[in-house]
């Protein structure tokens, strides 16, 4: 039992190995605290009350402790008495040794398997705990470290750098989803470590973006959902283009080529149109409303004397598309009539198309007409020709031109003879009645004619004196042999002589006139350049510079002139068998013919129109510029070139690099730079394998092979690329550049993770190594070679995926 107070009191006993009286005496059963009053009759001084008692080696009072140098007994604390003291590694109850356990971090000392021994616990100063030196990754934050946390995953809080996880450190950490370490916006991965996407507003040109407009990126705008530029032929009505109906585009379809809607005039043929020559020029072989020129479209042709675009044959113009004319068998303004060829100066409607009347000065003998003469306004009482067009005779009661009387009557002996004489003339006294009576001398040119009449034109005698060349009494007509002024007819005179002359414009007669100086009326084929007529070549040849309708010939009068090679006239058509060119129809003329799918007028292959006239399509042989990337004529995967598409381009940099490329990551941005920097576009990655990645698991094999940049063929797909030897060795650079060089690989020929890789690809030391492949080998040691440091230098292959 240990006393814990030796004075007069309340006493706590705790049962401990005792005798066993003092067991009886204290009542303790060994298990339990009691509570008993006693009277210790002899006070003691108390051990533990910080006063050195006689008996006590030592007393530091509430310091006391059996691991203090004061022990709870108030003896000192040795080396043997079973408790560790200050100083002590170890106490086991002996003497036998120091109480050392032999040497310990903390000491003081260096010993063997500790760098540094500073004997203290100061953990973060120069010498930990643990007595090494302080490093990065061991737990404790030392000075120049923003964190320690003691582990080696880079991907939390704090890297295996010790700095604090942040955007731009090329450590993805949560919540970020990537980190390329560079200040550049407009690559992969966003200066906010946010992986670029198409949408988010930024260009990023080096995963293959065009344009990226963010939210106003989408169908109609100028950049397109997928991020490429809304671009004519896409399919997508964009900024500035009036359709857009993608393959279909097409010059001679409704959206042409560049996205305008084919119109009457953009020199295409479109659909409904029947032609389109684009000059503007409406009295062409096309009118500017895209029709083949035909008479009633109200355009005046080559051929045609007028076109007023009706269907009114008595206005100015027939529907023949000829001047209006008497004689046209139309009744025109101003005309009475038209009987066509039928018109006659005789018949019931003259030449001039008026009806025949009594009175016109012609002679109304055909058809219904029974006039006997008519002199016009000569005709009437004492005239040749009477009032009623009937021929002033003896007996009729007037007395005519060579009458010197008439009683109505055929009667003698009655003062007018049967020949209308007075019956006293020529006794030679003027009698009344009669005008001159110089006998019966039979010289009708004296001055007095044997009918005691005065002499005058129409008396029946020719008075040569008076100029006359003729008379034949009434029968004088200013359409006969003798005209009214007793001369007789001639050619020219302005008079025409009916059943003699066709026609008589007096002077006005010539060789271009209507009539011509032999009084005929100018027609085609008589030699003679007419009115209306724009040649006349006297000859029924159609071909020969002068066709027989004495027009100039022109494509589209029917004939097929030299230089032509065919002319069906109205029914020439650019899409028909002769075009408005008066061609044959050909593929290469502009016009889209029958069995053709297009014509575009040129020689290109590479445009929406092929030579032979057909529309282009995949596997045709022909690379559609802009549609397609490539065309080989077939429809083969992995030959190069499938569904027009082309194999994926790779090169050997034109650059080298020690070992440390940044990870997979780094050297895939590398050779997205070279192929930047030359203009390849497209994505790129690297030949290369880490631990955990290889081109085995990162790359997608193409339908359409692997090429060089000069379009060699290097595989056919990812599997024959792999398969221990390559077609073609991958020495070409990205600027076309061929190298014999070593280039990083760290990947067998199976496309595998090799092992080393220069630590991922993290380092340049001169004590780790990397596998690599030659440039200029096709067998599997492209890729696969012995290793060498990685602070050499060597080149990247690089695959656009």
């Amino acid at each position: 039992m240990e006393n814990t107070k030796s004075r007069e009191a309340r006493r706590t006993y705790t049962c401990v190995l005792a005798t066993a009286l003092h067991l009886l005496a204290a009542g303790c059963d060994g298990s339990v605290e009691v509570s008993i009053h006693i009277t210790d009759p002899t006070p003691e001084q108390p051990c533990g009350d910080g006063q050195l008692d006689p008996g006590e080696e030592c007393d530091d009072g509430a310091a006391n402790g059996n691991a203090a140098a004061c022990k709870l007994d108030c003896t000192l604390n040795v080396c043997g008495d079973g408790h560790v003291g200050p100083g002590e590694a170890c106490d086991d109850g002996d003497d036998v040794d120091s109480c050392a356990s032999g040497p310990v971090c903390g000491d003081g000392h260096v010993d063997p398997g500790e760098v540094c021994d500073d004997g203290n616990d100061v953990d973060d100063d120069a010498c930990s705990n643990e007595c090494a030196l302080p490093a990065c990754g061991d737990g404790v934050v030392q000075l120049g470290e923003a964190c320690d946390d003691g582990n080696d995953v880079d991907g939390d809080a704090c890297t295996n750098a010790c700095v604090l996880a942040s955007c731009g450190d090329g450590i993805a950490q949560p919540p970020e989803t990537c980190d390329d370490a560079n200040a550049v916006d407009d690559d992969a991965c966003s200066n906010l470590c946010v992986a670029a996407t198409c949408g988010d507003s930024v260009l990023q040109a080096a995963v293959g973006e065009q344009c990226d407009h963010g939210p106003a990126n989408g169908p109609g705008g100028a950049c397109r959902a997928n991020c490429l530029l809304n671009v004519c032929g896409d399919g997508d009505l964009g900024p500035g283009e009036q359709c857009d109906h993608g393959p279909n585009n097409a010059d001679h379809a409704v959206c042409t080529l560049d996205c305008t809607i084919g119109v009457c005039g953009d020199g295409h043929v479109g659909p409904g149109e029947a032609c389109d020559d684009g000059d503007g020029v409406d009295d062409d072989e096309c009118t500017n409303a895209c029709t083949v020129p035909t008479c009633g479209d109200g355009i005046v042709q080559a051929t045609e004397a007028c076109d007023d675009g009706n269907a009114i044959d008595t206005d100015a113009c027939t529907t023949a598309c000829t001047a209006a004319a008497c004689g046209d068998h139309f009744v025109q303004a101003g005309e009475a009539c038209d009987a066509g060829a039928g018109n006659s100066d005789g018949g019931d409607c003259t030449l001039a198309c008026k009806h025949a009347i009594c009175g016109d000065g012609l002679v109304h003998d055909q058809g219904s007409g029974s006039e006997e003469c008519d002199n016009g306004p000569d005709n009437g009482p004492q005239k040749g020709c009477l009032a009623g067009c009937h021929l002033n005779v003896c007996g009729d009661g007037d007395r005519g031109p060579g009458e010197g009387c008439d009683d109505g009557n055929l009667v003698g002996n009655d003062g007018c003879s049967p020949l209308c004489a007075l019956e006293e003339c020529g006794n030679g006294v003027v009698d009344p009645g009669e005008q001159c009576d110089d006998g019966t001398n039979h010289d009708q040119d004296d001055g007095c004619t044997d009918l005691c009449r005065l002499p005058a034109c129409g008396d029946g005698f020719i008075q040569p004196s008076l100029g006359e060349q003729c008379d034949v009494s009434n029968l004088n007509s200013n359409s006969g042999a003798c005209t009214l002024s007793c001369k007789h007819a001639v050619c020219g005179d302005g008079l025409l002589w009916l059943s003699v002359e066709q026609c008589d414009g007096g002077e006005d007669n010539g060789e271009d006139q209507p009539c011509k100086p032999d009084c005929t009326g100018a027609i085609c084929g008589d030699g003679y350049t007419g009115p209306g007529e724009a040649c006349d070549d006297a000859n029924l040849v159609d071909d020969d510079g002068c066709t027989n309708a004495c027009k100039l010939p022109s494509c589209g009068d029917g004939f097929v002139q030299p230089g032509e090679q065919c002319d069906e006239g109205a029914g020439n058509a650019n899409n028909g068998t002769c075009t408005l060119a008066c061609k044959l129809p050909a593929c290469g003329d502009g016009f889209v013919q029958a069995g053709e799918g297009c014509d575009d007028k040129n020689l290109t292959q590479t445009d929406g129109c092929l030579n032979h006239c057909q529309l282009p399509t995949c596997g045709d042989g022909y690379v559609w510029a802009g549609q397609e990337g490539c065309d080989d004529g077939n429809n083969v995967e992995g030959d190069g070139c499938f569904a027009c598409m082309p194999g994926k381009r790779v090169f050997v940099t034109s650059t080298t690099y020690n070992g440390n490329l940044g990870g997979i990551s780094g050297a895939a941005t590398k050779c997205q730079d070279r192929a930047n920097a030359v203009g390849l576009g497209g994505t790129w990655d690297v030949w290369l394998s880490t631990d955990a990645s290889a081109p085995s698991t990162r790359f997608v094999s193409p339908i359409s092979g692997y090429r060089r940049i000069d379009g060699a063929l290097i595989a056919n797909t990812f599997a024959d690329l792999t398969d221990g030897a390559i077609a073609t060795p991958i020495n070409l650079t990205e600027t076309g550049t061929t190298v014999s060089a070593d280039v990083w690989t760290s990947t067998s020929e199976a496309g595998l993770v090799s092992l080393p890789n220069c630590s991922n690809w993290t380092s340049s030391s001169s004590v780790v190594s990397a596998i690599f492949g030659r440039s200029n080998l096709a067998t599997s040691a492209w890729t696969f070679n012995p290793t060498a440091t990685c602070n050499g230098a060597r080149r990247l292959y690089c695959f656009e995926i």
